[in-house]
């Protein structure tokens, strides 16, 4: 969070005083509170919404944490510019005449409780046989401190499978999060 100074008006401060406000301040906005994670390879079956589990983390800044990969704490409140690509092949049994359908969504959880609010969703479609398929998600997401994040993954119109290739699982799936407002109060404040 940002700190501001209670100085009055026309009142001599000097640069001592100064600093601390204008130090700290742009720190955190020179290098804002962000993480990123990638790899799903633990992902081996979606056919009704299931949690992403990530394999490794990429970087975090700030304190973001995460006791089981899948849920990421985060540290700071703010507004958040989140972002996921999950990347899969479609059902091999699909006959191209009908769109099979790849969903993902980001969601917020309360530190203790089990509800969860999602707050951003994307879906795309394929009727190419033996093709990959990613969707990509991005938006802006109010995290309160303390607050989870995460993603999930749904398939439809068959069995989704995790994508082969000579590309590294990690170089296809990724999830992450840089906080763009510190002092934001909600997407409307």
């Amino acid at each position: 969070m940002l700190t501001y100074s209670a100085w009055s008006s026309r009142q001599l401060v000097a640069a001592s005083d100064l600093n601390p406000y204008l130090y700290e301040n742009s720190k955190q906005l020179a290098a804002p509170s962000a993480f990123r994670v990638k790899g799903a390879e633990s992902i081996t079956s979606f056919s009704s919404r299931a949690r992403v589990k990530w394999d490794m983390w990429d970087f975090q800044r700030h304190g973001w944490s995460s006791t089981d990969m899948v849920r990421f704490r985060c540290p700071s409140t703010g507004t958040y510019f989140v972002t996921a690509n999950l990347t899969f092949r479609p059902p091999s049994d699909m006959d191209g005449k009908k769109s099979v359908t790849l969903y993902t969504l980001a969601s917020t959880q309360a530190p203790e409780d089990d509800s969860y609010s999602d707050a951003i969703k994307s879906l795309t479609t394929t009727k190419i046989i033996g093709s990959y398929v990613s969707v990509n998600l991005s938006g802006l997401v109010h995290i309160p401190e303390g607050f989870h994040v995460f993603a999930s993954v749904t398939g439809w119109g068959g069995t989704w499978t995790q994508a082969t290739s000579s590309n590294e699982n990690w170089s296809m799936n990724s999830f992450g999060a840089i906080q763009i407002a510190p002092d934001a109060k909600g997407l409307g404040a």
